[in-house]
């Protein structure tokens, strides 16, 4: 049983990681999407690898990411309009050896967090 719940974490987390990497790649430049990035900066701060929850920490052990290295790290601080049970988040910027980039986030406890602007730009499409 652990090790079908690893392994279906394992598929989850690379799922998250490739959908994200493949909405970075396909996202199409529009006006509104600089606004929101800037909103987005303001509620992100830098913090280092060691910084993270244990949760996190682990998540990255995952088998799914050992050819990836973590390049940032931010912790993503919930909106003010989520009300007062949303928690922080942290988004990881990953780079394999192919130079590839990525990016995947997840809560305090390490489980992986679909960003809803990512489901919106794919629903655009």
């Amino acid at each position: 049983m652990k090790k079908v719940t690893v392994l279906a974490f394992a598929f989850a987390a690379f799922g998250f990681i490739s959908t994200e990497a493949t909405a970075q790649t396909q996202n199409n430049p529009s006006t509104q999407q600089p606004q929101t990035e800037e909103m987005q900066d303001a509620n992100k701060q830098q913090i280092t690898q060691e910084e993270l929850p244990e949760g996190v920490k682990q998540a990255l052990q995952n088998e799914a990411l050992k050819d990836w290295q973590v390049s940032e790290v931010y912790k993503v601080a919930p909106e003010a309009a989520a009300g007062a049970e949303a928690k922080a988040t942290y988004e990881i910027y990953f780079t394999n050896a192919e130079q590839k980039q990525a990016v995947a986030r997840f809560d305090e406890t390490g489980k992986p967090v679909a960003q809803a602007a990512a489901a919106a730009s794919e629903a655009k499409e």
